[in-house]
């Protein structure tokens, strides 16, 4: 005989994120602290032309004082990815496992921390405390990921937009800080093409099938009462 699927159980809580132990517990498992793989995850949202945009972007760590933020980077003239942010910042991210291969969805919204010297109509997300702006908040986490870069990392940053064509064969575009005798002015400019993207995450989904029957939860933030809904559903 087969079992019938189980009721939803519902939960609400306001303590500590329910989510947040089993992503980070997962990360731990699918990803060595020693490796120096990077991480990539899947995002799409909607264009200003109504299609659907992809991007595979490298996860950068969570944020330490909020688990709800997940850190990437991006470079400022990035028209691609940019564009496609500003169209639309409310987005979904994709990711899966390698070796669980369990899976998370997310329901979002980006938020881009660039250099004080530029100008974004998308600022980072206000936070609560007394004694820290937000605009010095982020400042502060931008620089702390800047610093977490290797070389090879921060160069990409003096790079032209992605995707663009050449105007000549001969054109190549290489990297600048490796060849620039200007050391400072290079690594100026790179960090201030850097911007912090971080994304904050209001619904999840995760499904795992490590043992069966399956799991899968769903994880959704209520707007009105700051607290989450907990929900299992159907495998």
């Amino acid at each position: 005989m087969y079992s019938r699927p189980a009721s939803p159980i519902i939960q609400r809580t306001n303590g500590p994120i329910p989510w947040k132990a089993k992503l980070e517990s997962s990360f731990e498992r699918n990803y060595s602290s020693t490796s120096m793989d990077s991480v990539y995850v899947s995002m799409c949202n909607i264009k200003r032309s109504g299609d659907v945009s992809m991007h595979c972007l490298q996860f950068r760590g969570f944020l330490k004082d909020d688990a709800r933020f997940l850190k990437f980077s991006l470079a400022m003239n990035d028209n691609i990815l940019m564009g496609d942010i500003k169209s639309d910042p409310n987005a979904k991210i994709s990711w899966t496992m390698p070796k669980t291969k369990e899976y998370f969805h997310f329901k979002g919204k980006f938020y881009i921390a660039s250099a004080p010297i530029q100008v974004t109509r998308f600022p980072p997300p206000k936070i609560i405390d007394d004694d820290t702006s937000a605009s010095d908040y982020w400042e502060k986490q931008r620089i702390k990921l800047w610093n977490e870069l290797d070389a090879k990392s921060r160069a990409t940053f003096t790079w032209p937009s992605r995707g663009e064509i050449p105007k000549a064969a001969d054109i190549s575009f290489s990297c600048q800080a490796l060849k620039s005798s200007d050391k400072t002015l290079v690594h100026d400019i790179a960090m201030d093409n850097f911007c912090l993207l971080v994304f904050k995450i209001t619904d999840i989904e995760h499904f795992d099938h490590s043992d069966f029957p399956p799991k899968r939860w769903v994880y959704k933030l209520s707007v009105k009462t700051n607290l989450w809904d907990i929900q299992m559903a159907n495998p």
